[in-house]
């Protein structure tokens, strides 16, 4: 039996009793119509705030600019349309998400790939070469609405950091806690759902009961994988610690997700923050809606030139911004708009045919990503392997108790327990790091990890899985990594793709760095009484060159990218905007995403972009 859920925006303006889907009447008698919720296309409009990208920073600053008491007027652009349509209930059930899971697609099945969007890289020459499929989210949501959903906060020393970096003490740890805080509506363990034996600890001080409206939790079930992997983290010299959200990472302990766990489904900022103001508000939502150029008026940014990204919405027309346009369109998109709109390298620029508003040669400079690893073991408990490969008995029994309980594998993100982050041990350092890559690794702070190791219930499986079989990926991320990739436009059309280069591994430090990595995890895997076996690589992968050659063929990504529009202080030459967005040489145009970051901080970056957005928001509402 199919799944069925409600495309959730329809909740917002119908009942369970309404006659007429997307219409109703509220308790004050007044009619509701879905389509409030919406801009008209090919109108000419004006609104206060106009923001491009309906993604994890877009739907944040969009809610928190309509819900203000002020009523101010946002429009969303969004050149895609929602998740929930593109792709069924699969992102919607937390578990459906990595059915098809692919070692060298961390996050997206080819499914999601394709309906959210990749852009292809250039050859990637620390990658041997490969180009690899950069999903791009575009759908309301963004990024929300298709990773692991897992919610990490970062450090209080990578904020501070931050702050000295930029010189701007808006970013220290003490100013950015209680924006993490302010998104959060949080749900401890259900321990009726959860099995109560598993040491699921959090620090209650690290959540607010008045934030919101993100759901985040525990899921409502969590897999028996957990104990053995903690028992083989301790046992090589790990602290358990209290989750992820109190400003430290070193450790192992149990990550939160971004999954509501009422509904069991994925909160993302398309359910939590575009929900919260869509209705009732200032705010107007443009689905399929592919912004052309920002507009300006000499230095000064009018509005967005739009077109119907839809083979029946074939036209374009402007809407207009009274007081901002705020761009959110992401890593390698919001470098692209600025470029195409005459803000960005002056020579770039004109060998497009574009009109200089702004030179400002940064834009598309400083990108910065984690590379990723995936080993796959063979384990002795049970895992999703069956589900992945399509055993019908075992996806019903999963079904049945999602559909009828909330609860089971499908309504997990398929990890949790035994999350870790770690700086390389002193073994590790002195037989595999250079002086060059430790003299690098020391400019970091003291609680910045330099690299992370997670544990994914869903992983490729052998095509000759038998019943009982289970597989485990364990994948190992570089948090310190020194190479920096950059992006670039191929034409004045934001329509065709950007040329982008993450340049992973671009450095012979970080190929140190991944052989360290790899070591490392393959050390605390076959010190745990959970591994059987090594598929992915296999066991005979052993010598440094064997490794690196590995590393190079079958190294992936975790699309945590970010500082392609870096912000810096007002004497650092390379930066694009200033430390609350402002895009310089220009007024009334701000960026609010990950490519704004100063630098890539280590952790999960959506936390932290939830985060980012907060700050944004509260300093527009401030005008600071």
């Amino acid at each position: 039996m199919p799944l069925e859920l409600v495309w959730p925006l329809a909740a917002l303006v119908a009942t369970a009793s309404a006659a007429t889907i997307g219409a109703s009447i509220n308790n004050n008698g007044v009619t509701e119509l879905f389509g409030d919720s919406f801009g008209e296309p090919g109108v000419a409009t004006e609104y206060d705030y106009v923001i491009i990208g309906g993604g994890t920073a877009g739907n944040t600053v969009a809610a928190r600019l309509a819900l203000d008491s002020a009523n101010y007027s946002v429009a969303v652009i969004e050149a895609g349309s929602f998740y929930e349509i593109l792709s069924g209930n699969k992102t919607q059930i937390p578990g459906h998400n990595f059915e098809e899971a692919n070692p060298a697609y961390v996050g997206s099945s080819q499914l999601i790939t394709q309906t959210l969007h990749a852009i292809k890289t250039e050859p990637i020459q620390g990658y041997n070469g490969r180009s690899i499929g950069y999903t791009t989210g575009m759908t309301f949501g963004g990024g929300t609405a298709a990773n692991y959903a897992g919610y990490a906060r970062s450090t209080k020393g990578a904020h501070d950091y931050w702050a000295n970096v930029v010189q701007d003490s808006f970013w220290s740890w003490d100013n950015v806690y209680p924006f993490y805080k302010k998104s959060v509506n949080f749900s401890p363990p259900d321990f009726t759902k959860i099995d109560p034996s598993l040491n699921i600890t959090f620090d209650e001080n690290a959540y607010e009961t008045s934030g919101g409206p993100l759901h985040v939790s525990y899921g409502n079930f969590q897999g028996p994988y957990g104990p053995p992997l903690a028992e083989a983290l301790e046992g090589q010299g790990l602290e358990n610690i209290q989750g992820f959200s109190s400003g430290k990472l070193i450790g192992y302990g149990t990550i939160a997700a971004a999954v509501d766990p009422q509904t069991a489904t994925r909160s993302s900022s398309e359910t939590s923050f575009l929900q919260a103001a869509a209705g009732g508000t200032g705010l107007k939502i443009y689905p399929n809606t592919l912004a052309k150029r920002i507009i300006f008026n000499g230095t000064r940014a009018a509005g967005v030139e739009v077109k119907g990204n839809s083979l029946t919405s074939d036209f374009s027309w402007t809407i207009s911004a009274r007081k901002e346009v705020i761009l959110s369109a992401g890593v390698w998109r919001s470098p692209q708009v600025l470029m195409v709109s005459g803000v960005g390298p002056a020579d770039t620029l004109a060998a497009h045919g574009i009109d200089v508003v702004s030179d400002l040669p940064a834009v598309g400079q400083n990108a910065w990503d984690h590379p990723f690893m995936a080993h796959i073991y063979k384990v002795n408990v049970e895992t999703n392997s069956q589900i992945v490969s399509g055993n019908s008995e075992a996806l019903l029994e999963a079904e049945e108790q999602y559909r009828d309980h909330q609860s089971g594998r499908l309504s997990s993100i398929g990890t949790g327990q035994a999350v870790s982050f770690e700086k390389y041990p002193d073994a590790i350092r002195s037989d595999i790091l250079s002086q060059q890559a430790k003299d690098f690794l020391s400019g970091f702070p003291e609680d910045w990890p330099e690299t992370n190791y997670l544990p994914l219930e869903s992983s490729a499986v052998p095509t000759d899985l038998g019943p009982d079989d289970n597989y485990l990926l364990y994948g190992s991320t570089l948090f310190a990594t020194s190479a920096r990739g950059n992006m670039t436009i191929r034409s004045n059309n934001t329509a065709d793709d950007p040329v982008i280069n993450p340049n992973w591994l671009g450095e012979e430090a970080d190929v140190e760095m991944a052989v360290a990595s790899f070591t490392r995890l393959r050390e605390i895997a076959f010190n745990s009484t959970l591994v059987e076996s090594s598929w992915v690589p296999e066991a005979n992968v052993t010598t440094r060159e064997q490794i690196v050659d590995w590393i190079r063929q079958n190294a992936a990504l975790t699309y945590h990218g970010g500082c392609t529009c870096r912000m810096g202080a007002a004497n650092d030459t390379n930066a694009v905007v200033d430390t609350r967005g402002r895009v310089r040489g220009i007024t009334g145009l701000r960026v609010v995403d990950a490519s704004a970051f100063a630098l890539l901080p280590p952790g999960y970056p959506m936390a932290v972009v939830y985060m980012f957005a907060e700050k944004m928001a509260d300093a527009i509402l401030r005008s600071t």
